[in-house]
């Protein structure tokens, strides 16, 4: 009877559902085949060995790169998507539209848009002030609208500056007259605002500056007739001598003394009457 009822009691009791084994999640830094797994690093753009050859050579050129790409959609603006311009990660960057490579290290040095058969309608942003390597930028011909970007002149070695026909607007910023390498300054026709910035007379080097058909205002420094070639005899504004800040000389101040009375003469100091 006793073995009966053991048997019975084995029967009921269920057995234990044996707990699954769990496997570590795939890193996908084996060397194995499939599909690389997830959490893996993404790559770092424009490495890839196309767009820049020998990348871990050329950092200063991977990082043109990489500011070219991401100023692209600014410049381009709202045109359609035949007229975008061909920069891409998947073809060598000296390919990519008015993009000139020069130099060791090899650094973007020219940017010319002005003639691509493409028109842009976008604005400057101002991270072009990134591409140091730049001896060219010219952007003319376009429809770019917006303001100058102010910090042009950490382009230390830009030579020539065009920006004229396009639609930009507001003044002129006076850093670049602090731009010492430049010999071309092209900002003609737009809707600039505002006087011509004094700082233009210490461009030492300029050879060819071209400001008509704006909208300034005030007068233009006599120091700037001496560039070669100019357009200032279209512009409708007298030509001066720009006024100088001077330093308000410093007083120091001394103690006030008492004024004594002339000899023979009794000091009288006035009553205040309570």
């Amino acid at each position: 009877m006793s073995d009966t009822v053991s048997m019975l009691s084995l029967q009921a009791c269920p057995s234990p559902t044996p707990t699954p084994t769990r496997r570590p999640p795939s890193t996908g830094g084996g060397g194995g085949g499939g599909g690389g797994g997830g959490g893996s690093t993404p790559r770092p753009r424009c490495t890839n060995g196309t767009v820049v050859a020998n990348p871990s050579d050329n950092a200063a050129l991977v990082q043109d790169c990489v500011q070219l790409l991401t100023i692209k959609a600014t410049l381009e603006g709202r045109i359609s998507t035949s007229m975008r311009l061909n920069w891409s990660e998947d073809s060598s960057i000296d390919t990519w539209e008015g993009v000139t490579i020069g130099g060791a290290p090899q650094r973007v040095v020219s940017l010319e848009l002005n003639s691509s058969g493409k028109t842009l309608e976008g604005s400057i942003p101002s991270t072009l002030s990134r591409l140091t390597g730049l001896q060219t930028l010219n952007l003319s011909n376009n429809q770019l609208s917006g303001r100058i970007p102010v910090g042009l002149r950490a382009l230390a070695s830009l030579r020539v500056l065009d920006f004229s026909n396009n639609r930009l607007s507001s003044s002129m910023p006076t850093d670049l007259g602090s731009i010492a390498s430049l010999q071309t300054l092209h900002l003609a026709n737009n809707s600039l605002t505002g006087s011509i910035p004094t700082t233009l007379v210490d461009l030492s080097d300029l050879r060819s500056l071209s400001l008509a058909g704006n909208r300034l205002s005030g007068c233009i420094p006599n120091a700037l007739a001496r560039v070669a070639q100019n357009d200032l005899s279209a512009i409708e504004l007298p030509f001066c001598d720009p006024v100088t800040p001077t330093a308000t000389p410093t007083v120091t101040p001394t103690a006030t003394a008492t004024p004594l009375a002339p000899v023979g003469q009794d000091l009288f100091l006035p009553l205040v009457r309570q």
